[in-house]
C-alpha cells in the first residue's frame, strides 16, 4: 500500500507469529485487498493492515467470505472505528480472537 513495503517487511513480521493458521502475504496489485474491502461492506475501497479471523466452515471462491471477527489499523472513516486496534491494543486483541476461532 505504502510505496516502501516490500515482500521482506512481510517475511520479517511472519517469523514474529508462526501460528501455522496465519497466512501472510504481500499484495502490491491490491487485488486481495480490493475483494477483502468488498467482502466487508466496501467495493471501493482497498483493506489493508487487516487482520481476519474465518470459522472453520468458510469458504474461499471467487471472493473471500465475510469473516467472523476482524480487527484493522486503519485511519479511514470506511473502516469500522470499533474494530481498530493499534500499538499495545494490537497484539491482545490478535491473540484472543484467534483464541476464540479456535474455541468454536
Amino acid at each position: 500500500m505504502l510505496p516502501g513495503d516490500k515482500s521482506a517487511d512481510v517475511e520479517a513480521l511472519a517469523r514474529e507469529m508462526t501460528d501455522p493458521r496465519i497466512q501472510w502475504f504481500h499484495d502490491p496489485k491490491r487485488r486481495a485487498g480490493q475483494s477483502i474491502a468488498t467482502s466487508l461492506g466496501d467495493p471501493d475501497k482497498v483493506a489493508w493492515d487487516v487482520y481476519l479471523f474465518f470459522d472453520a466452515h468458510a469458504e474461499w471462491k471467487d471472493n473471500p467470505p465475510i469473516p467472523h471477527q476482524w480487527v484493522h489499523q486503519l485511519d479511514d472513516p470506511w473502516a469500522d472505528p470499533t474494530r481498530r486496534r493499534f500499538v499495545d491494543q494490537l497484539e491482545p486483541e490478535l491473540a484472543r480472537l484467534l483464541k476464540n476461532v479456535v474455541a468454536k
